[in-house]
């Protein structure tokens, strides 16, 4: 197999795995292809796979990270879950959309903030200075700096009308019955391997914080309204007055043994390689670990749903 096929081939295991689990799990599922581009190595795919009644009431969305390795951590989880066996825990009022994506660099969505009226407020000095530090501590978690000069990022990205059709196709199912939506977003963080934090995308004092704090305890995060990938395509803007609830979900790959590595490579090439790894881990202790705690978190956010 020659080099630049082995992400493409690794992505595909992690679909064909999850489709398989879907298939088992007798989830309906629907699929979106990426255009074809000059680069076979764009070619990947977006699937969505439904369980429990079409009219439900309240719908749980879960959702893979959108850009790049850490769409395998999400790929984990959900595959895991179904396997599993888990779905038959879904309440009789609940409606379960599991979307399910590994996307190659080039269609890296980025995220957005959550488009409900909620999140509208003053922008006061202290709220601009939070969030520049936040960036800040983006840019130099992720190893960026700022520079006028061209980057091979702003190479022209390939379209991507055809991720908004998959997540258009989510809400055109919820619109004509769901009363309450929550979503969970599957990714991976610089904290400490293994550790879990739960980030509410709403204001402090709103309804969604309230609903994530009732389902997850005092620990979640809402010092500063979280951003989500599916948000960035235009998902939220239709459930605008939905009650919604979404959460994004972090574990931690940090290590000291990985970091080390990474200064330890000569070649730019092979430390930005390690770096992608960094964001998705492949040991079993990994996998097991994230399987195990996301179907608490699952079953945590199903439970709450349905006593709405």
């Amino acid at each position: 197999m020659e080099p630049s096929d082995e992400p493409r081939s690794k992505r595909n295991e992690a679909r064909n795995r999850f489709l398989a689990a879907c298939s088992l799990a007798g989830a309906a599922t629907a699929s979106y292809r990426s255009p074809k581009t000059a680069s076979p190595d764009d070619d990947c795919w977006v699937d969505i796979g439904r369980l429990g009644s079409p009219d439900a009431p309240n719908v749980l969305i879960l959702s893979c990270g959108l850009n790049g390795e850490e769409g395998y951590c999400g790929s984990t989880i959900l595959t895991k879950w179904l396997s599993e066996g888990l779905q038959s825990n879904v309440p009789r009022d609940v409606g379960l959309v599991m979307l399910h994506a590994v996307l190659p660099p080039s269609y890296a969505t980025g995220s957005a903030a959550i488009p409900a009226r909620e999140t509208q407020r003053n922008w006061s000095d202290s709220v601009l200075s939070a969030a520049a530090r936040r960036f800040a501590s983006y840019t130099e978690k992720a190893g960026l700096k700022p520079s006028n000069k061209p980057t091979a990022d702003d190479a022209p990205k390939p379209a991507t009308a055809w991720l908004r059709q998959a997540s258009s196709s989510i809400v055109d199912d919820l619109i004509p019955h769901a009363r309450g939506v929550a979503v969970l977003e599957f990714h991976t963080g610089l904290r400490p391997y293994g550790d879990i934090a739960i980030a509410s995308c709403h204001a402090a004092t709103s309804d969604g914080s309230e609903r994530l704090k009732s389902w997850y305890g005092e620990n979640v995060e809402t010092d500063s309204a979280a951003v989500l990938d599916l948000f960035a395509l235009g998902f939220g803007d239709r459930l605008a007055e939905l009650p919604l609830t979404a959460a994004h979900i972090e574990f931690g790959v940090y290590s000291m043994q990985g970091i080390l590595q990474l200064d330890a490579r000569k070649s730019s090439t092979a430390r930005h390689s390690d770096m992608r790894a960094l964001f998705s881990p492949q040991s079993r202790e990994w996998s097991e670990h994230i399987a195990s705690e996301g179907a608490r978190l699952i079953a945590s956010a199903l439970k709450g749903l349905a006593a709405t």
